[in-house]
């Protein structure tokens, strides 16, 4: 007798399906609200485009001008300040008005307010303009750059690891034999417009404005030797040269 009372389990299957129709339902609801809401202050003035147009209903309009259930709900309120120049555009075109049509349509196309959105939105996508342009005018100067600097190291940077090679051979292999290979570097220097700050080994009187000393108590204008040479760029000092009170081990002056 119990067994004759028994309810039947839904089989998981039937509940997917159930469940599939509740979202759908959920969805035709909130779908609906674009038609089935009070009317708003200017949905007169947008039905009656939309029929000029042949669209039915806003959801039309929403699907062709892209804009979200908030913002056309703005739009049906008069609320055109909150929209982005970009979306006043697609609005305008899902219309088939201008922007300046739709503001004045709007009654607000002759207002100061409206004038300043458009020059704010127009001043906006400018910035934005410059700003893509200058980041892509940045990479072309960077690759610029990167091209004529190898092109000027190009000699430089396909002998030195055969150099590298060579010298883990012939460990003895005189220096003076491989100085030629530093010429572009010497050449790139000078297209720079760079110029050394003095001459290896030069005794010259220690200026701090061009000097690194190697002590704390050196004296402005005391004798000094040049270690290794600074470079500068006009008046600008990129790089001081360092000085020192001797010359390196084995170095006579």
């Amino acid at each position: 007798m119990l067994d004759s009372l028994s309810v039947p389990v839904p089989s998981f299957s039937s509940l997917l399906i159930l469940g599939g129709l509740f979202l759908l339902l959920v969805y035709l609801d909130s779908r609906s609200k674009l038609v089935q809401t009070a009317p708003l202050e200017y949905d007169q003035l947008l039905i009656s485009r939309l029929n000029q147009l042949g669209m039915t209903n806003f959801v039309s309009l929403q699907q062709k001008s892209g804009l979200s259930y908030s913002h056309l709900r703005q739009v049906r309120c008069g609320e055109l300040g909150s929209l982005q120049l970009k979306q006043l555009t697609q609005l305008a075109s899902a219309l088939d008005w201008t922007v300046e049509e739709l503001l004045q349509n709007f009654g607000v196309g002759d207002t100061s307010s409206s004038k300043r959105l458009l020059e704010t939105e127009a001043l906006r996508a400018e910035c934005l303009r410059l700003r893509e342009a200058l980041q892509q005018q940045s990479v072309e100067l960077t690759s610029e750059f990167q091209h004529s600097t190898f092109e000027q190291l190009h000699t430089l940077l396909t002998n030195y690891p055969s150099v590298r090679q060579l010298v883990q051979v012939k460990p003895d292999l005189p220096a003076k034999n491989l100085t030629s290979l530093f010429t572009p570097l010497d050449n790139l220097i000078e297209s720079w417009g760079y110029e050394p700050i003095g001459q290896v080994w030069e005794q010259v009187p220690y200026n701090p404005q061009l000097h690194q000393p190697d002590v704390g108590d050196m004296e402005v204008g005391e004798l000094v030797y040049v270690r290794f040479i600074g470079y500068r760029d006009g008046e600008n000092i990129l790089i001081p040269a360092k000085v020192s009170r001797t010359l390196p081990s084995g170095i006579k002056n």
